[in-house]
Order: C-alpha cells, then sequence, then structure tokens
C-alpha cells in the first residue's frame, strides 16, 4: 500500500527553504537528493471502464527509468493518500504511447485488468509532466521520501498547474511520519491537498 502526505505550495520561494531546513538536512541522506523530469502517460478505454472501477494505469518516465503503475481503492483526507499500489520497470519506451496490461502479469491485478478492459483498446486520456525534486529522510523511526513537484496536467488540450510537496512512508511508524508532515507544513505555511493529479486530470475533461 502507498502512504503519502501531500500539501499544496503556493508559494515556490519555499521550496528551496525546505530542502535548505536544518532539520530536515540532519536526517537526510545527500546521496538520494536528486533532481529529474517526469512524464506520465495515464490510460483508460474509450468509455473510461477503468477510471469507473477505481484502477488508475499510467507509464511514466522516470528521468532514464519508465515505470508502470497501477493504483487503486484510493482514499485521501487532510492531504493523506492511501491507495493499493503495483510498480514494475518497463524496458520498452513505445509502453509510453501503446500501453500494454501484460507488463504486469505477475501480479493478480493483471486478470482484473483483462476482464474490465475486455477486447477495449487502451487509449492515452491525459499527460503529466513536472519536474521532481526528492531526498530520503530517516528519522530513526520512520523512512520516508520527501520530494516537490512543478509541472502541468495536460489533457483534452487544457491544462492544470502542479505545485506540490509529496512525503511517502517507505517504512516505520506512521504516527512519526504524520508528525513530520505536520511539522514541515505548519512552519511553511503548507496547506494539505486531497486532489491528486490524476484527479486533476479527471476535473479538466469535465469541464
Amino acid at each position: 500500500m502507498e502512504i503519502e502526505l501531500k500539501y499544496l505550495i503556493e508559494d515556490k520561494a519555499v521550496i528551496d527553504q525546505i530542502f535548505a531546513d536544518p532539520y530536515l538536512s540532519s536526517i537526510k541522506d545527500e546521496k538520494t537528493e536528486e533532481k529529474m523530469e517526469m512524464h506520465a502517460v495515464y490510460f483508460d478505454t474509450e468509455d473510461r471502464r477503468l477510471y469507473r472501477e477505481g484502477i488508475a494505469f499510467r507509464v511514466r518516465k522516470e528521468g532514464t527509468r519508465i515505470v508502470g503503475t497501477l493504483k487503486w481503492n484510493g482514499s485521501s483526507e487532510d492531504g493523506m493518500h492511501k491507495r493499493e499500489e503495483i510498480n514494475v520497470p518497463v524496458s520498452d519506451e513505445e509502453k509510453l504511447r501503446t500501453p500494454d496490461i501484460q507488463i504486469f502479469s505477475q501480479s493478480e491485478m493483471c486478470e482484473v485488468l483483462r476482464q474490465v478492459v475486455g477486447h477495449r483498446t487502451l487509449i492515452p486520456v491525459m499527460d503529466i509532466c513536472f519536474t521532481r525534486r526528492q531526498v530520503r529522510v530517516d528519522t530513526g523511526k520512520s523512512i520516508s521520501e520527501l520530494s516537490v513537484d512543478i509541472g502541468q496536467v495536460v489533457c483534452g488540450g487544457k491544462t492544470a498547474p502542479i505545485s506540490e510537496m509529496e512525503i511517502e512512508l517507505y517504512s516505520g511508524e506512521e504516527g512519526d511520519f504524520l508528525a513530520l508532515g505536520k511539522k514541515i507544513a505548519e512552519k511553511y505555511q503548507l496547506k494539505p491537498e486531497d486532489t491528486s493529479k490524476y484527479k486533476r486530470g479527471l476535473d479538466l475533461m469535465q469541464q
């Protein structure tokens, strides 16, 4: 299960302040700090079968890596997002244009996808492009990845901005992870964000 906190960044000037924060600097793994370009393509059928079943299917280029992802059973409240998630490495960049549910063949979710999609064709429904700056942090009680994403969602010729901080829990105590998020959010006056990037794209479709 993926567990992450998401916060809206209204003033981009705080980004450098966050990454230079004395407390975060004391617990971060400097070897993991990096910046990369991300390009995600989300796929669905023409009649939005995956969306109706609460499933998100994306293929994302993360720097030089390509990763296929499925997310389902999602919920969000007060900036905390929880959902089931599968990530698999993809070797063929063509999968950013021509999706293949067989990349999830090692998971039982592949059969779920097969049943939901049936004989329908999967098509790209939105692109999400952003620059991610990230670093791993270890409080001693939990290990998380803190990242800031700046970019945009593109869907049907419409766009929506992305300007947010995420903290994803990798291991350890959830309570400690929540306390870390609260500490950073209060110090830099960040507002919890319940809307995922994917949901922003869905909202653009309905406009």
